[in-house]
Order: structure tokens, then C-alpha cells, then sequence
């Protein structure tokens, strides 16, 4: 009787291990097959519409020399092409490649082509292969990264 419950006990424990590790090794922010875990916003809601896509190309180069527009393809579960123009004023996040982490206004788009506003700064760097998200965000909204002072001024944190 005593072993059965020591048994039980030991199975527990190690169950309990394994799930800890599991969950350890999932919230591990370190590169894997060359890309990096990353999170959101703690005030994106999860049901924000996305576009997700890959970029199988560059748009040619404007008169300062450099590149504002992606060729692209959509990835993951029911991604379809955007129709024109649906993607303008989305917020654009290198996910995968040179340019990781850089964010960009959507300008316009075609359902295979994103431009991005001049702006916010250009693509140079981006190559076929790298992947992104686009997200339906307000742009005016407040950063997560920012809090409001007490005379409720904008200050980044």
C-alpha cells in the first residue's frame, strides 16, 4: 500500500516536471531555425485582423535609391491575398530576416504588392524569404511602451 502511494506520488512529480519544462522551453525567447519568438502588445486584442505573408520580392528602387514596396505571398491558416488598398494604414512588422523588429505604415497595396509610407523609412535590407505581419492598428493609438504623466502628457517609458 505504501509503495502504491510513493509510486503514485513519484508519477506525479514527474509529470508536473515535465509539464513545467514543456512550458519552460515554450516561453524560451531564443532563436530557433533562425527565427525568434516574439510576442504582442499587451493592447493588441486577439482578434485583430491580420495579414501574414512572406516576400518572394522587391519593388524597384525610388529616386532616392531606395525601396519602399514588397512583392509578397500570404502564409498561414486561411490568408488569402488582400484586396486593393485593404491592408492602407495597417501597421507592418518584420518578423524574420535583416530588417527584424522594424515597423512600417502600409501606404497602399495590390493583392500581391505592399508599399509602405516613405516616412517611416524604407525596405533596403529585405530580402525573399522574410516574413511579416500586418495589423489593423490605429496609428494615433498610445504605444504599450509609453504611460501617461500626471498632466496626462504622452512619455515613453
Amino acid at each position: 500500500m505504501l509503495l502504491k502511494w510513493f509510486s503514485a506520488g513519484a508519477r506525479a512529480s514527474a509529470m508536473a516536471g515535465a509539464l513545467l519544462l514543456a512550458l519552460h522551453a515554450s516561453a524560451d525567447p531564443l532563436s530557433r531555425d533562425g527565427m525568434r519568438l516574439a510576442g504582442h502588445d499587451p493592447l493588441v486584442d486577439p482578434v485583430l485582423r491580420r495579414f501574414t505573408g512572406k516576400v518572394i520580392g522587391l519593388g524597384a528602387a525610388g529616386k532616392a535609391g531606395h525601396i519602399y514596396t514588397l512583392r509578397v505571398e500570404p502564409i498561414g491558416p486561411r490568408m488569402v491575398p488582400p484586396a486593393r488598398n485593404e491592408l492602407r494604414g495597417w501597421r507592418l512588422t518584420v518578423l524574420k530576416g535583416a530588417r527584424f523588429g522594424s515597423v512600417f505604415w502600409v501606404h497602399g497595396n495590390t493583392a500581391n504588392e505592399i508599399t509602405v509610407r516613405g516616412k517611416d523609412g524604407w525596405l533596403d535590407g529585405m530580402i525573399a524569404g522574410d516574413l511579416f505581419v500586418a495589423e489593423q492598428l490605429d496609428p494615433n493609438a498610445p504605444s504599450a511602451t509609453s504611460r501617461r504623466d500626471e498632466d496626462g502628457l504622452q512619455r515613453a517609458v
